[in-house]
């Protein structure tokens, strides 16, 4: 017997698997995945239904992308079977698929008519993680006195950062571009969120997030001529919170005009006088990571083509670095994923990586001019900054970071589709 669920069953249950996934992607890896598979199934389901599964399959490789996707996919692939350890190289590569799978997913799912739903979830989530970020900072300091605490919400604070810069370029991107169907209560409500998480991502005292921050504005007032008036008062007002957050927050100062500042305990904080070394430094972030970056070069010379193969770094790190660095006797990453890929996947895979993201942001720049509008505006800004974040972390081989920045270039995509199109 065959089972067949209606038209408007489908649609509900897509929508319910994006709204979760948009909620979910800031937070939780768990939820996420889950509302991947549900979106993956409906859609599966739907066209089987209809007796046009083989056309799902054409019409994924017609997507945009595509070959650049076969492209990475097929560079990483070539990576493993040079690997020096093949066992973790092979492992890693199904996380290379999912990217892959996530990006077609919401593709061909995200219709036109769901983009205001997922908006408003993406939104509650945002404003939800940032609030636990903030508070979890303010309970620290109301039990002890000091600003010693980062903000981390279910997330280390490197990663907590990053992907509240990704939601710093939605709210902005709707503030300065709101549907015309929005009431000024909404309108507020989005506002109210830019401050939110513009103080939670001074809050993660992290670099790299400060350095994506920063691009969002800065690139959106070279493209858009339109926005520069509205975003000239925001960038204003956004310099005068930063100025009084870093006054009233020492360690936050410390960390924006002291590039060195790093582990190095203070008077306030629960290890004071603490520090650890590498050579004759002080083991500082970004000490660290002039170090791993010199260890990541010298893989990649040795293993110029195929590099040392994916998931490699933490099981080649002895021969390259038979001390400790800093706190840790291994490190598994070089916290630079252009870097990585040189050392794991050679200039092939360096090749086909930045064939990828030139492709993203392509595509981004197709949808903006095609149409100006909330969704094409955040992935064009957003991607910039993702590019200069990965520069100090590897947040391309995040889910919460790469989930993320699929969701916006789907969106961007799926909204200037002809609603007959769609």
């Amino acid at each position: 017997m065959r089972m067949e669920i209606s038209d408007n069953d489908i649609k509900k249950t897509r929508t319910f698997a994006v709204s979760l996934f948009a909620f979910s992607v800031l937070f939780s890896v768990t939820a996420v995945e889950a509302a991947l598979f549900l979106l993956a199934g409906a859609l599966v389901f739907e066209r089987c239904q209809a007796g046009e599964l083989p056309l799902l399959f054409r019409q994924s490789a017609g997507q945009p992308l595509f070959r650049l996707w076969m492209f990475y996919l097929a560079a990483g692939l070539f990576s493993a079977v040079f690997a020096l350890n093949k066992g973790p190289a092979f492992a890693y590569l199904p996380s290379d698929l999912i990217k892959y799978l996530c990006f077609t997913v919401l593709l061909s799912s995200m219709r036109k008519e769901i983009l205001d739903t997922m908006l408003d979830f993406y939104a509650a989530g945002a404003v939800l993680t940032a609030a636990v970020g903030t508070g979890h900072v303010a309970w620290f300091f109301s039990s002890f006195g000091t600003f010693y605490q980062r903000a981390g919400a279910f997330l280390n604070p490197v990663r907590f950062g990053e992907v509240m810069v990704i939601a710093f370029a939605f709210v902005l991107s709707t503030a300065l571009l709101p549907p015309k169907s929005w009431l000024p209560v909404r309108r507020k409500y989005h506002l109210a969120a830019i401050v939110l998480i513009f103080v939670t991502i001074l809050l993660t005292r992290t670099r790299g997030s400060f350095l994506g921050l920063a691009a969002i504005p800065a690139f959106m007032f070279a493209i858009d001529s339109q926005l520069r008036k509205r975003l000239a008062a925001w960038i204003a007002a956004l310099i005068l919170i930063g100025t009084l957050a870093a006054v009233l927050n020492p360690h936050l100062r410390g960390r924006i005009v002291n590039t060195y500042t790093g582990l190095r305990g203070t008077a306030d904080s629960p290890s004071p006088g603490r520090l650890e070394t590498v050579g004759n430094k002080d083991s500082v972030g970004i000490n660290i990571r002039m170090e791993l970056w010199k260890l990541g070069f010298a893989m990649f010379k040795d293993h110029p083509l195929s590099g040392i193969g994916p998931a490699n770094i933490k099981s080649s790190f002895k021969t390259y670095h038979p001390g400790p660095l800093g706190i840790q006797e291994i490190w598994g990453s070089v916290h630079n994923l252009y870097l990585q890929h040189m050392a794991e996947r050679g200039i092939i895979g360096l090749t086909a990586l930045l064939a990828l993201f030139g492709g993203m942001f392509a595509l981004a720049l197709k949808n903006f001019r095609a149409e100006r509008n909330a969704y094409t505006l955040w992935a064009l800004a957003l991607l910039p900054a993702y590019f200069i974040m990965n520069v100090t972390e590897i947040s391309f081989q995040h889910v919460h970071t790469s989930f993320a920045v699929f969701l916006a270039l789907a969106a961007s995509t799926n909204s200037v589709i002809k609603e007959n199109a769609a």
